[in-house]
């Protein structure tokens, strides 16, 4: 969740304009250096290059942030891969909050390299005053509303513009715990990190070695008598000496850095981002040890929140099926175990293999399951609603490292690597996830008694797409039908549309003008007493079917979805599976997933906490919330919102769904301005069985 900025100090100062701040182009006259640690990874990277971009680097973008890694990347791709470079765009942001060393090294790269890049700004903003004037002093915004408005929104707009297909950054593994497992090639996610493998030292000896242009504040070296704390660093008026050491830090020896006599501390700047995020540090510590300093996250939005209105959670829709029939073969004789799936598992598995989960590449390893049971956001900090498991009620038979083969219906569906096999704290994911670990709630009762005891994460391989009692779309197949240029209002529902539905829908796609209503129920396994999913296939399809000819503008497309009735929570992983469908709105209307007390019939949720979370990440997600209260009738005026019958004084007509049950199993009258009598029909022909 976002950290709240609990310091309140003066305004973000610039550095001080009695320096001319300029980027060090040459290195110091008899400046060592070693090639030996590079040269191998310049070869590496040629081919990586070769391997995943386009010869014309079409549609591939970089995110610049103008340090020493990125300016690297820039002179490796015009000395080695020219015709990629040209066609690629370069993107930078600039928040208003840079140092002004930064833009003025900015210029030296673009000119050395003949390359410019692609410039975006906070939207309607082109100054620090005006960026204050419109959002607030820094200071005082909530950090990760500074993240969204000053990058990840000013990002998507270039992404947009570029067309991106292929993204590209400068991240390495040894910069952060965070990025260890750091790979060249992130499939799912189509993002290139050809620099991952490169140390510190080997970007500082090849800007050495080839002149490559670097930030002038790496010049400087603080002197102090006593440590500062990092929280404090970026204040004005420090006991500490600012320094001009003629050339970067790394070309200086301890001596030169502490200067004479000796200073017991010192402190330069190892990476460059916004003025009062960035401190300078030790120099044995990590560059991103002096990025985000007062802020709990360790990267800026660009790598973790950046999704264009749209697009898929994350960027790119994850396919997870294997097309060669032989490496299916392959897949399957390489497995230590075979475990059979339940629906709701298969449902699961449905929606990772095709990208309704995406993100996610397979079932969450304890490292992702923890990350997104206690923050809700996956370890890059991406939001995501609940956890996706797969539960085991034993791990006889393989262990971490081999792989598991997937069947339903008989059928193979899928390998998975078990990367991460583990017991979690249900007690613990009952309290985060579904905000109580009383048993009363019937999900969390499935969790503690029904669930296996044990989880598995890993990645999985395609190798049949599960298939279920109804007719489902994936969301490529989705978003095939869906028009370009047009917004899309998707609503999710688990029962039986009656005519208090329907009215909403039509209400939704009225206030967003020239929009797509795409209804998408989930019909997979749901909680005790709700319709059978077959049985809600049937009345949508009549209901479609009724209804085609006056609303050709509805879409209608099936989810297998098991519903975990986690009330906010889950209305944001609704969210995310829309978005990943190709909504730009999703309808939340009262009590979204919400579910009620199994012993006393208490609601666990209040009635709009899930539209209050749906606005609060509306913004990041990419997707905003068409939210509306019940709809209610009202006699000859029809249906209205509830409050508007409050304030006119008329009286509402209601029928319970106890009473509509009781006389769908008596045969009596069901009134037309309750539900359509087709799906009556359905419902009545179907009898008991219709319950879950």
């Amino acid at each position: 969740m976002a950290t709240r900025l609990a310091l309140r100090t003066l305004p973000v100062r610039a550095a001080p304009r009695s320096i001319t701040w300029l980027c060090l182009s040459k290195p110091a006259s008899g400046a060592g250096f070693s090639s030996a640690s590079w040269e191998p990874k310049v070869e590496q990277f040629k081919e990586d290059i070769a391997k995943y971009l386009p010869a014309d680097g079409k549609r591939v973008v970089f995110a610049t942030a103008w340090l020493a890694t990125d300016n690297v990347f820039v002179a490796l791709m015009r000395k080695h891969c020219p015709a990629v470079l040209d066609g690629m765009h370069l993107v930078a942001i600039d928040t208003m909050h840079l140092f002004p060393e930064t833009l003025e090294c900015a210029k030296l790269v673009e000119s050395k390299y003949g390359k410019a890049a692609m410039w975006k700004q906070p939207a309607d903003v082109t100054s620090k005053e005006e960026f204050m004037a419109k959002f607030g002093d820094v200071e005082e915004m909530d950090a990760a509303d500074f993240d969204f408005v000053s990058k990840v929104e000013p990002f998507q707009r270039a992404l947009e513009e570029a067309q991106k297909d292929i993204l590209i950054t400068g991240r390495r593994m040894d910069q952060a715990a965070q990025r260890i497992e750091l790979s060249i090639w992130e499939d799912g996610k189509r993002t290139l990190n050809p620099l991952a493998n490169w140390s510190w030292s080997d970007i500082t000896s090849y800007v050495d070695a080839h002149d490559v242009p670097v930030n002038k504040g790496h010049s400087f070296v603080y002197r102090a008598n006593a440590p500062i704390k990092a929280t404090e660093r970026h204040l004005p008026d420090l006991p500490w000496t600012k320094v001009d050491l003629g050339k970067p830090f790394w070309r200086c020896s301890e001596a030169d850095l502490r200067g004479s006599p000796p200073a017991p501390v010192i402190y330069v700047f190892k990476s460059f981002g916004d003025t009062h995020t960035t401190v300078p540090v030790d120099p044995s510590e990590s560059e991103r040890t002096g990025r985000f300093v007062r802020q709990s996250k360790t990267e800026c939005g660009i790598h973790t929140r950046t999704t264009s209105a749209g697009a898929p959670h994350g960027g790119a829709l994850v396919d997870l099926m294997v097309k060669d029939e032989a490496e299916k073969a392959r897949l399957v004789s390489s497995v230590a175990k075979t475990v059979d799936l339940n629906e709701r598992q298969a449902c699961d598995v449905f929606c990772l293999l095709h990208g309704a989960f995406s993100p996610l590449q397979g079932f969450m390893t304890e490292v992702t399951y923890n990350s997104v049971v206690k923050g809700m956001r996956l370890p890059e900090k991406q939001l995501f609603g609940v956890p996706v498991t797969l539960d085991l009620k034993s791990t006889e038979g393989f262990k971490e490292g081999d792989r598991i083969l997937l069947k339903y219906g008989g059928k193979n569906v899928a390998v998975m690597d078990a990367e991460s096999v583990y017991k979690p704290d249900k007690v613990l994911e009952a309290k985060e996830v579904y905000g109580t670990s009383s048993c009363e709630h019937p999900s969390v009762f499935s969790l503690v008694a029904e669930q296996g005891p044990f989880y598995v994460g890993g990645k999985l391989h395609g190798i049949e797409s599960p298939t279920f009692k109804y007719p489902v779309m994936t969301p490529k197949e989705v978003r095939a039908t869906l028009p370009e240029g047009k917004e899309v209002v998707a609503f999710q529902n688990r029962n039986p549309i009656h005519r208090a539905h329907f009215e909403l829908l039509k209400c939704a796609q009225r206030d967003v003008k020239d929009s797509i209503l795409l209804v998408h129920p989930t019909c997979g396994p749901t909680q005790p007493g709700d319709i059978d999913g077959v049985v809600r296939i049937q009345t949508y399809e009549a209901l479609k079917e009724e209804t085609k000819a006056e609303y050709p503008m509805f879409r209608w497309a099936y989810l297998p979805y098991s519903m975990k009735m986690a009330g906010p929570r889950e209305a944001i992983q609704h969210m995310i599976i829309r978005k990943n469908f190709g909504a730009t709105y999703f309808i939340i209307g009262r009590d979204m997933a919400g579910t009620k007390s199994t012993v006393t019939g208490d609601d666990f949720y209040g009635p709009y906490d899930a539209q209050e979370i749906g606005k609060k990440f509306s913004q990041e997600l990419g997707v905003k919330v068409a939210h509306y209260e019940n709809m209610v009738y009202v006699g000859e005026g029809g249906y209205v919102e509830e409050t508007v019958a409050k304030k006119q004084g008329v009286k509402v007509v209601k029928l319970s769904g106890t009473e509509f049950r009781r006389r769908l199993r008596s045969g009596e009258e069901i009134p037309d301005w309750f539900a359509f009598k087709s799906v009556v029909d359905i419902l009545r022909k179907a009898g008991d069985s219709a319950f879950c």
